[in-house]
């Protein structure tokens, strides 16, 4: 795949044109009682929901305690994975990298004159210190970039650096894009591990100011190697919940989410020809995560009733106002183009079907009891189903589910977390059923990965991966360590073996494909970059006050 644009679904969004009055105070921040600006600097304001447990922390290659969409202002990576055109992007690199004749060294140059946001000179060793960081703590490395057949060693060379492997790894490329580079002076002896890192120092187009109840304050860097932001200062407004978020950018208050919005208001806010909505497909593959380990939903029955019982097409619809894709039985997305195998889409045999659950978990043995609910051997089929407090698509969304696993014969209880509770129940095993996204690097190998027994651990242990379902089958692990250093062709023959496992023993019942749905306003800012996600670093550096 490297060189080469993935192919992506091609979609259109019909937008409302009837024009709607709007006379919210445009420098009026979305969650300070409408304050303005007297600063005198140009602000544009970013709304987001982000809970006080998502602030703790502001070290990047830490998973939990943050809200990881702010790393992409303050911090780079080597490279940059752009969803809209599905490619890597060099940025700390000067230029894509190249590869040795036996495809087992993978050499980059580095971007001259990168300063971090303190003055120091960016070089080299903070590229070494970064990936030996993940080396040393393997809870940093969640993609196992340092996995098995992997990488080897970082050596630095002046202003090069070379990734040597153990064997072909042909995606490396695609997984550097998911590191953001740190400073080693800023981190100094620090355990990056636990590292909090409360004043980070980037190389990015924003600096740090500040954080408080109400926003987190991005200053510009006048020094950026890339071109230095046309606005003064990046504000990101905190609100509790996506609906004040939604109202907030249909009165002005707020210009854009990262993605953050209550759907059943799109066509609303949508009817005002100021505010648009950039759509793609990409790298979140929205599931209910099932524990395989835990009794009942360690019979592939139970799981296939859950996966026929979940009317995918009404979420898509219903709960997400059609601003998602379709998502694979399988797994794997259609940004991978033919990788994914078109048919699982629109199978029959995975497609909603209470009547078909219920032969299924009745041919597996099990029966109604008087309250409705399957069960065998004396033990009902009951689950704690665990959804994120204050969201509401994704509430209304689990309502829905629960109501057909009731339909079903599939007794839930809901249980409402934060969404860093939610990451810590999966990696720790301590659920049921769970209500959220998976996204891995850009890569399929890396998409499928996540279902290799090397990626999970007991339950108690966190997961080295993403395998939260903690899924083991021998013959995927196989096929998966076959693909990995494989020509394409072959490739794509083991990919499709393996999604149609994941459809038949059904480890995850998933919902839809998230990349973006971005809502942004273009009353107050012109030259949004639609070639990236309008939200994205690369975007905000280029826009400017009307």
């Amino acid at each position: 795949m490297r060189g080469k644009r993935i192919l992506l679904l091609l979609i259109s969004i019909a937008l409302l044109s009837f024009i709607v009055g709007c006379s919210a105070d445009q420098n009026a921040t979305g969650n300070n009682g409408g304050k303005k600006n007297s600063s005198g600097k140009v602000q544009f304001h970013l709304g987001e929901t982000i809970n006080p447990e998502q602030v703790s922390n502001f070290n990047p290659l830490l998973a939990t305690g943050n809200w990881s969409n702010l790393f992409d202002y303050i911090y780079d990576s080597l490279f940059y994975f752009n969803p809209v055109e599905g490619e890597l992007m060099p940025i700390l690199a000067a230029e894509m990298g190249t590869w040795s004749e036996d495809q087992k060294t993978y050499t980059i140059e580095l971007q001259d004159g990168v300063k971090w946001h303190d003055g120091e000179e960016f070089t080299a060793e903070d590229v070494l210190f970064t990936f030996n960081a993940l080396k040393e703590n393997k809870a940093l490395d969640r993609y196992q970039i340092w996995g098995e057949k992997r990488l080897q060693e970082v050596v630095v060379d002046g202003n090069k650096v070379n990734f040597n492997l153990d064997d072909k790894f042909p995606s490396l490329p695609y997984y550097l894009s998911t590191v953001y580079i740190v400073a080693k002076h800023a981190f100094g002896s620090e355990d990056p591990s636990t590292y909090l890192n409360k004043e980070p120092i980037g190389t990015g187009p924003f600096i740090f100011k500040g954080v408080n109840e109400s926003a987190i304050t991005l200053d510009r860097n006048a020094d950026y190697f890339n071109g230095a932001p046309k606005i003064d200062q990046l504000i990101i407004d905190r609100y509790n919940n996506s609906s004040t978020l939604t109202l907030a950018l249909e009165k002005g208050e707020v210009h854009a989410s990262t993605g953050t919005v209550a759907m059943p208001s799109i066509p609303k806010l949508l009817e005002n020809p100021v505010n648009k909505m950039q759509v793609y497909p990409g790298l979140t593959v929205f599931s209910v995560i099932m524990n395989n380990e835990k009794s009942g939903l360690n019979d592939p029955a139970v799981r296939k009733a859950i996966q026929l019982a979940i009317d995918r097409k009404s979420l898509i619809e219903k709960g997400e106002m059609n601003a998602v894709f379709p998502a694979n039985p399988g797994f794997l997305p259609k940004v991978f183009g033919d990788m994914a195998v078109d048919d699982l889409f629109d199978d029959p045999s995975y497609s909603y079907n209470t009547e078909e659950a219920k032969k299924v978990l009745e041919g597996a043995g099990y029966k109604l009891n008087s309250k409705g609910i399957y069960e065998k051997d004396g033990k009902e089929l009951s689950f704690v189903y665990n959804m994120a407090a204050n969201a509401p698509a994704q509430n209304k969304e689990g309502t829905m589910i629960t109501q057909w696993l009731e339909e079903a014969g599939i007794k839930t209880s809901v249980k409402l977390v934060t969404w860093p509770e939610l990451t810590k129940l999966a990696m720790a095993g301590d659920f049921d059923l769970l209500q959220n996204g998976l996204s891995f690097p850009p890569d399929p190998q890396a998409s499928l990965e996540v279902f290799h027994s090397k990626m999970t651990a007991p339950i108690g242990e966190n997961t080295s991966g993403l395998n939260y379902m903690r899924f083991k089958d021998s013959e995927v692990d196989q096929w998966l360590d076959e693909a990995f250093g494989a020509e394409p062709e072959v490739r794509k023959e083991l990919y499709a073996k393996i999604q149609q496992r994941i459809a038949e023993t059904a480890p995850i019942a998933v919902m839809y494909n998230v990349g973006g749905h971005i809502p942004y306003r273009t009353d107050e800012f012109t030259n949004f970059d639609e070639d990236v996600p309008v939200y994205s670093a690369l975007s905000l550096s280029k826009i400017e006050k009307k």
